[in-house]
């Protein structure tokens, strides 16, 4: 659908939205004005505000304001908590949709449910995990923002001084440990991977794949104990520990804005984990890299994905119709092919790869096809429950203190059970 007709197609709905009048005497006071956090960083900071200015160029009706909300993406949700108990919030945020739960629960969230409806904005274009991921008990919040899946990128040149060949499809985790050591080289600064130790959801992002891959699940099936620490837990987080304290080829981040992906750029890294985002910058940096899915167990390479969303709050009416125009536009096929080429970010509707230009952004992104055929990978998400940011503190906490070497993974990983088994058994937040 062409960027004119949607843009229509919403205008309706908005009109229709007002009921019983009231939106044309709310439109009379002129532009409507919206606030964005969008906590982008790099490549993609600069396309949101590129997509900003020519959405406001078209749409002299509403205008758009966007900053990072001084946090990045990780850090939104403390933030916009503390932006809800006052009218210092934003219209718009760029949440995970592991959050979702928690947000929805808020009195301020808006409901889009009746948006989405409109058949100009194509809702079950959208990814059914998208669609999930952005809707809580029936109320959607949202709009979908990104749909990704974690690989592994690695640097072609580390890998040949080290007389190693590129890893294949079928290599396992101990593949990765044998293979990261050989690259290691501490006199000159070069690890083999990098692993989080600042406490953020990036510190346990990687350890999810390798806990499901082995049988293991984040909690029980109920969600109501934790499940992580058992023998699939244990293990994952015992081979991390290996590489780090033993064979001392993990670089151990602890900075807040982790340094990994700058590290991986310099040559400093053999393997990184991360997803679609970071090709941009590593087509910038001129780096020969290559991309492969996840070490697996026993032939399993299941993934994470994240969906995110747009998430947007209520001021007024006039605000929450004005913000899901400027969603509708912003998630339409077109602009969306031009953040995914700026960004090497995946579709998020089926009908992107349909236009004009899809190919040219294929061949863009070296190993971007890797990434989306590993989409099929990615078979579970995060529970969906409020209490997931308190679970995942509580085992960033204990990866942070098995990989220092204070601890060891079994003690870890009982300690977070514990508190997560707290945690889960207080009704409410």
């Amino acid at each position: 659908m062409r960027i004119s007709t949607v843009t229509a197609a919403v205008a309706a709905t908005v009109l229709l939205a007002a009921g019983c009048g009231g939106g044309a005497k709310e439109q009379a006071g002129g532009p409507v004005e919206i606030v964005m956090w969008h906590g982008q960083e790099d490549a993609s900071a600069k396309s949101v505000e590129k997509l900003v200015t020519r959405f406001n160029e078209t749409h002299p009706d509403i205008r758009v304001k966007t900053t990072s909300g001084g946090v990045t993406a990780d850090g939104m949700l403390p933030k916009i908590t503390a932006a809800l108990t006052s009218d210092a919030h934003p219209d718009i945020a760029y949440l995970y949709g592991s959050w979702a739960p928690n947000i929805a629960r808020n009195p301020k969230t808006a409901d889009l449910t009746e948006f989405v409806k409109d058949p100009g904005i194509r809702w079950d274009d959208f990814w059914a995990s998208e669609r999930e991921a952005v809707t809580v008990e029936g109320k959607v919040i949202g709009f979908p923002a990104v749909v990704d899946n974690m690989v592994v990128l690695y640097n072609a040149k580390l890998l040949a001084e080290a007389g190693l060949e590129p890893p294949g499809p079928d290599w396992t985790w101990d593949d990765f440990r044998a293979m990261a050591r050989k690259t290691t080289d501490a006199k000159a600064g070069v690890f083999g991977a990098t692993w989080a130790i600042s406490g953020s959801e990036e510190a346990v992002w990687g350890l999810w794949p390798m806990l499901w891959q082995a049988g293991g699940d984040i909690l029980t099936p109920d969600r109501k104990k934790a499940a992580f620490h058992g023998d699939a837990g244990l293990r994952a987080l015992g081979l991390l520990r290996d590489m780090a304290i033993t064979d001392k080829s993990l670089y151990l981040d602890s900075s807040p804005a982790e340094k990994g992906q700058k590290l991986f750029e310099s040559g400093r890294l053999a393997f990184f984990m991360s997803g679609p985002w970071v090709l941009p910058d590593l087509q910038a940096a001129g780096l020969d890299y290559g991309v492969v899915p996840l070490p697996g167990t026993g032939g399993n390479h299941e993934t994470i994905s994240g969906p995110d969303n747009w998430v947007v709050f209520e001021h007024d009416e006039r605000r929450v119709r004005a913000s899901a125009t400027f969603l509708a536009w912003l998630t339409a096929a077109e602009q969306q092919l031009q953040w995914m080429t700026d960004t090497g970010s995946l579709p998020i509707r089926a009908s992107i790869s349909e236009l004009p230009g899809y190919q040219d952004y294929l061949k863009k992104y070296p190993g971007i096809d890797v990434i989306s055929a590993n989409l099929a990978n990615a078979k579970r998400v995060r529970p969906p429950t409020t209490k997931y940011p308190r679970v995942s503190s509580f085992v960033a906490d204990a990866i942070a203190k098995t990989l220092l070497g204070k601890a060891d993974a079994r003690a870890a990983l009982t300690e977070a059970a514990a508190k997560t088994d707290a945690a889960l058994a207080v009704p409410g937040s």
